[in-house]
Parts: C-alpha cells; structure tokens; sequence
C-alpha cells in the first residue's frame, strides 16, 4: 500500500472537494482517500499494483481542477 498527498489546484467549496473524492474514490485499487479545501490537497493510499499516482492525477484532471 502506497500512500501520496497531490496537491489540487482549483478548488473552492465543499461541492469541489467531493467532486475530487469521488472521482479518485472511483479508480480501482484506492483504499483511502482525504481531500482537504484548506490545504488544497488530496491524501490517497492506494494499492500501487492496481493504479499509480499518474492515473490520480489524471482522473483530477478530468474533473477539472490542477493537480500538481
């Protein structure tokens, strides 16, 4: 288990944060995940053979925030 903090750019309400949560929530292999509106990140543990931090960071692209 694997566990990474994205930083998210774009976020400005709690409706943002759970569109984040969600759609990582949604990639096979995440076991945990905590997005934080004050600190403009997420902190995800995930299984790294079932996905990797590229695949996060896309799937928040996606949803149209900056991961960085």
């Amino acid at each position: 288990m694997t566990q990474e903090t994205i930083k998210v750019e774009g976020m400005s309400c709690g409706h943002c944060v759970m569109r984040v949560k969600k759609a990582i929530e949604g990639l096979e292999g995440v076991k945990k995940v905590d997005v934080s509106l004050e600190n403009k990140q997420a902190v995800v543990e995930f299984d790294e053979g079932k996905t990797e931090v590229e695949k996060i960071k896309a799937v928040v692209k996606e949803t149209g925030y900056e991961p960085v």
